[in-house]
């Protein structure tokens, strides 16, 4: 069952643990009543990247990232390869939005996924494998 994080009205942090349809029946415009009669807001600032769904947006790459003086140059160097606005982390990190932007920017970057279904970024162009040969 997931774990969700709510914060009451008192400051105080809160972790459920609630199945789907037990979210949707009790938690509404992000909000739920508490056993205890006390409401708590769902927490989106302490929202986990890493989560029991594999595919999460915002997804943030560290693999594509840039050295942090280079964030306003690589922005501009994605819209010129036609990914339109990336956003950014302070630490250079890209933050993919949804699953299109992140196939789009990653190939765009020349990068792909290893463990690719049909959807995701893919290597572009594949090569056989070489040998090493040590004499």
């Amino acid at each position: 069952m997931p774990a969700y994080q709510f914060v009451t009205t008192e400051g105080e942090q809160i972790e459920l643990h609630l199945s789907f349809s037990e979210f949707d029946k009790r938690v509404k415009n992000d909000a739920i009543v508490l056993e205890d009669g006390r409401t708590a807001k769902y927490d989106w600032s302490g929202h986990s990247f890493i989560s029991t769904v594999p595919a999460n947006y915002p997804m943030v790459c560290t693999n594509a990232g840039v050295h942090p003086s280079q964030i306003k140059e690589h922005v501009e160097h994605l819209r010129k390869k036609g990914c339109g606005f990336v956003e950014h982390t302070k630490d250079g990190d890209l933050v993919f939005n949804d699953k299109k932007q992140r196939k789009k920017v990653l190939e765009a970057l020349g990068l792909f996924d290893r463990r690719a279904s049909y959807d995701d970024p893919q290597p572009k162009h594949r090569t056989q494998n070489c040998k090493l040969f040590t004499r």
